[in-house]
């Protein structure tokens, strides 16, 4: 049904992803991002003075996106090396904790807000995760999910498919070097995605193209890196979030490539 998560050293190969990768410059760190991630789900407005819980948090690249909107208290987890690097990109940032923890032991902490961005489909066993998730809501809380999406996306996933099987057995150095050299050609198709309608021509014009060559560069970087991914067509993310306990499902295809998803969790569920 889902492609297959079962990598032991997943943690470990984000970690050092992130460790090398620490900063998040420009459009790719700015409010910006948050605010059309979110979309039509969650106005900005309504994070102030909330309780959230930043799942994975990485560099804390959304910790600090979520921070700039005011909240009472972030929870930031992150089980993998880059911990270190996510403690220092938040050093100084009031009301917020950070713990190296996997989503599956989120604290219970009645949380307005449980923000899970580009990390569940990289989660091997997404539905332990999605239940621990849910039952650290409060009893009005909601859990925000970004994931990518099958829809429109299947001419690039028989590119990046077998593509992967040879990168993500690259070191890191030589996966970065082949990044580099890779930012010539992606800058050239989002030249020709001015112009013509393209593949993954919303998500190139209204974001990749938006950011620096740093940013690109690691952009690419992390589609090359992971050995595998799930890539969720909508109806099967819907049916996965009410088997895992959740109801009141909002669903948004974000840039014509990826899903943000609003959700509320049922507290009866075993």
């Amino acid at each position: 049904m889902l492609n297959k998560v079962n990598e032991p050293d997943t943690i470990a190969d984000f970690g050092s992803q992130w460790t090398k990768f620490r900063s998040n410059p420009g459009y790719y760190g700015s409010d910006d991002i948050l605010e059309n991630l979110l979309g039509p789900l969650i106005p900005l407005k309504s994070l102030k003075g909330k309780k959230i819980c930043d799942v994975g948090a990485g560099t804390g690249r959304y910790t600090r996106m979520l921070y700039s909107c005011n909240p009472s208290k972030i929870i930031a987890i992150e089980p993998s090396a880059a911990f270190g690097v996510l403690k220092e990109n938040v050093a100084g940032l009031k009301n917020v904790e950070c713990l190296q923890l996997p989503a599956d032991k989120i604290p219970l902490m009645d949380f307005d807000f449980v923000f899970c961005a580009g990390v569940l489909q990289f989660i091997p066993d997404q539905f332990s995760a999605l239940k621990a998730m849910g039952k650290s809501l409060g009893p009005n809380g909601q859990i925000f999910l970004w994931v990518y999406g099958q829809e429109n996306n299947d001419l690039y996933l028989k590119f990046i498919k077998p593509l992967r099987k040879i990168t993500s057995r690259l070191s890191h150095e030589a996966l970065e070097k082949l990044s580099t050299f890779m930012l010539i050609p992606a800058c050239l198709y989002s030249f020709l995605c001015k112009y013509m309608p393209l593949p993954l021509s919303s998500y190139i014009r209204e974001y990749f193209s938006r950011m620096d060559n740093y940013s690109k560069k690691l952009i690419i970087f992390d589609q090359l890196n992971p050995k595998t991914a799930r890539y969720y067509r909508k109806e099967e993310l819907i049916d996965i979030l009410k088997y895992s306990g959740f109801y009141d499902i909002r669903i948004h295809h974000h840039l014509g490539y990826s899903w943000s998803v609003l959700a509320r969790y049922d507290k009866q569920v075993p």
